[in-house]
């Protein structure tokens, strides 16, 4: 494969599967990421749940007196459920094909 050809699949794919790191508009070098919320104060209660459940981690389940949870099993499935979003599963399948497509040019030279 050309080298223009080849950059122009890879563009093609990249345009395909980078979907949740994207390039941050002010600082070089870095990317943001993003995921879906319904709303301000769904934001909040992820966030709150992200708290709540890394203050389960450190102090143990029974042990949380300041706020505790009222719901410890939806809290952590809703962390749970983000971590899940913000996996970057299209990006790995784009790395997945330049480095078939890599491999493949290799083997030709």
């Amino acid at each position: 494969m050309k080298k223009k050809k080849m950059l122009k699949r890879l563009n093609q794919i990249g345009e395909e599967h980078l979907r949740k790191l994207v390039p941050h508009p002010h600082i070089k070098n870095n990317y943001k990421i993003s995921f879906p919320v319904q709303n301000h104060l769904h934001l909040m209660f992820l966030i709150e749940d992200l708290i709540k459940v890394s203050v389960m981690a450190l102090n143990g389940i029974e042990r949380g007196r300041d706020r505790p949870l009222k719901e410890p099993q939806r809290s952590i499935s809703e962390v749970l459920k983000h971590a899940l979003d913000l996996l970057p599963l299209e990006e790995a399948e784009f790395i997945d094909k330049i480095t078939e497509i890599l491999n493949q040019q290799e083997t030709k030279d």
